[in-house]
């Protein structure tokens, strides 16, 4: 590894930088309180991140992760980190890029841990967490944005830091390098491109179902001023409400903008099926989590049923091997990747690559506290040297911006591609004082 200059760090980095300590909050936010996040199913959203801080030997570089919750549980994901703490304690950089994938499976596959799981729910939230922040540590070290970072890398050294575990039968290693090598031919055109015109997005923000028709019009108005063009709403607890509210949603926006919904996983698979046919004449450009999220023939069953509406799923995918039986199963149109519900880069990028050999659009989910900070730099990577699709979108919803030191930047419609070094979501460090569950400022003003 050579010496590094870094324009954000202003320091020549030595060759051998060690992480000395890891630091976890569990940072909450009272988002409740204005229905923020509000759905079909989560009716009292305190938007919140376990958030992780690795320090290195050099004062100036640290590592910064989290993963995205809504309140109670926030705690269980940060005390679960601890456990693995030694496996990333006194690591060097050269550690960490050139044995990521074994000591990501010493987390993913912990002997006692995986019996929680495995793979799945509150650990593998809490190796997102980590692993985010390795990422962004190792990308800070390189002076880079994390996107770049990993465009610029060797094909076979991306490719060592995965997991195709459990995969390999959908695809091969040698599939995705020749995936990787294709895309890398234009890479230099298509970088210039996405760094002048940014990526297109939708927005969540104003579909909150907690809100009143008056403040929904209110925000899709003013979405609409600053050239919003596709948007999606919230429905599933009662659907002549949600006939109502769409009628009023369309008339809005207009017949040659984008709508879409989202049910949050409320219904049945007959449900759906009814619904989504009473839904469908407001010309739906998805319908998100009709059913249980991990019901991958009840996926399959109501696309047969409707199949001129496109389902989307994923945010709730708890890992790779789920997002294979979707994929391969043809139960879904647009596979809904999640910054955080999976661990991290290290099997997202490999569900990227089935997706492109499958010739299915990422339409990534982000919305919560740090994910469109962290799906920027995803949306890129796909476009860059993974998928072929021509269908390119995201998901964006400003949800605790204002804690965010480096929050994404979007106009017209479009995130503005990220610059700095690192992986961007990095909380303020007054927020991390006054929400700090339980002890901080505002916390203790309250309980």
């Amino acid at each position: 590894m050579t010496e590094n200059t870094t324009d954000n760090l202003n320091i020549i980095l030595p060759h051998q930088i060690r992480i000395t300590e890891i630091q976890t909050h569990d940072i909450r936010f009272p988002t409740s309180l204005e229905d923020l996040g509000t759905d079909a199913v989560h009716i009292d959203c305190d938007y919140s991140a376990t958030y992780v801080k690795i320090f290195t030997d050099h004062p100036k570089l640290v590592g910064v992760g989290l993963t995205f919750t809504i309140g109670k549980g926030n705690d269980l994901c940060a005390a679960c980190i601890d456990f693995f703490k030694p496996f990333i304690l006194n690591k060097t950089i050269a550690d960490l890029e050139n044995k990521m994938h074994s000591i990501w499976r010493q987390c993913t596959n912990h002997s006692q841990l995986r019996w929680m799981g495995p793979e799945k729910g509150v650990v593998h939230l809490a190796v997102a967490a980590l692993f985010n922040g390795i990422w962004d540590l190792i990308s800070k070290y390189h002076n880079k944005p994390l996107w770049k970072y990993i465009i610029e890398l060797n094909t076979n050294d991306l490719l060592d830091k995965l997991s195709f575990t459990y995969l390999d039968d959908a695809i091969s290693r040698s599939e995705a390098f020749v995936i990787l090598e294709n895309k890398k031919r234009d890479v230099a055109f298509s970088k210039k491109n996405i760094i002048k015109n940014g990526f297109p997005c939708y927005t969540t923000a104003a579909g909150w179902l907690g809100y009143s028709d008056e403040k929904m019009t209110k925000l899709i108005k003013n979405a609409l001023a600053n050239g919003w063009t596709h948007f999606k709403m919230k429905v599933g607890q009662d659907i002549n409400r949600d006939i109502k509210r769409l009628e009023l949603v369309r008339k809005l926006i207009g017949p040659n903008n984008i709508l879409m919904i989202d049910a949050n996983q409320v219904w049945s698979v007959h449900e759906s099926i009814e619904y989504i046919n009473k839904l469908k004449k407001f010309d739906l450009y998805f319908v998100e989590e009709p059913t249980n999220p991990d019901d991958v023939l009840g996926f399959r069953k109501i696309k047969d049923a409707v199949p001129e509406v496109n389902l989307a799923t994923g945010e709730m995918c708890q890992n790779r091997i789920m997002f294979k039986q979707f994929l391969e199963n043809g139960s879904l149109d647009f596979c809904q990747i999640d910054s955080c519900r999976m661990a991290s880069l290290n099997e997202i990028i490999p569900i990227m690559l089935l997706a492109s050999k499958l010739n299915i659009p990422l339409i990534p989910h982000a919305g919560g506290v740090g994910l469109c900070e962290y799906v920027q730099h995803l949306n890129i990577i796909n476009d860059l040297i993974i998928t072929s699709n021509d269908i390119r979108l995201s998901e964006y919803a400003e949800s605790c911006a204002e804690h965010i030191e480096n929050p994404a930047i979007i106009s017209n419609g479009h995130y503005v591609t990220p610059l700095k070094a690192g992986y961007s979501a990095i909380i303020k460090q007054k927020s991390l004082e006054d929400y700090n569950f339980p002890s901080g400022k505002y916390w203790k003003s309250v309980l």
